[in-house]
């Protein structure tokens, strides 16, 4: 515990030297280099932030930016899956589009679709970019698609309903 709070702890000090002190990008990455820490923040910063970046609407980075630059939104990366590995095209977990409740339903419906190895997700996420197969309406899939989902209550930073993360 006390590893990981310091570890949390480093890389917060390097996020904010960065972004209050105009350091650039490649130097915060060799500072939190030489803290040999895990922190939570790793795929934070070196892939939530990085696919909003490249896959987001200008809409959607307006949305999703200004909190994960803050910290408000913490991220993680969720594509790994238990049974497959890294295979984006055998994804088990899929989304569908409920018309509805204009929603997102999110489902992982065995055990080998279990997201796996997203850093951050034990203890620190609040939200995850999660690769899906996207299911619109019509029952077509629409191949693997990222959807930001929200993990834990802003407040008590409990998981939310219907969600189970571990470390």
């Amino acid at each position: 515990e006390e590893e990981y709070v310091g570890g949390l702890r480093a890389a917060i000090g390097v996020w904010r030297r960065m972004r209050d002190g105009g350091l650039p990008l490649e130097d915060g990455l060799t500072m939190r280099s030489l803290v040999d820490w895990p922190s939570g923040l790793e795929l934070h910063i070196g892939m939530f932030i990085p696919t909003l970046l490249s896959q987001a609407t200008a809409e959607q980075q307006a949305r999703w930016l200004p909190d994960a630059y803050e910290l408000r939104v913490v991220g993680t990366y969720a594509q790994t899956e238990l049974g497959h590995g890294t295979f984006v095209r055998g994804l088990e977990t899929t989304a569908t589009y409920d018309p509805q409740t204009r929603e997102f339903v999110i489902h992982s419906p065995t055990l080998t679709s279990t997201k796996w190895w997203p850093g951050g997700l034990g203890k620190t996420a609040t939200h995850a970019v999660v690769m899906a197969r996207l299911v619109t309406p019509d029952g077509r899939e629409r191949g693997p698609h990222a959807f930001v989902v929200a993990l834990r209550d802003a407040d008590s930073h409990e998981p939310l309903p219907g969600v189970t993360v571990g470390d």
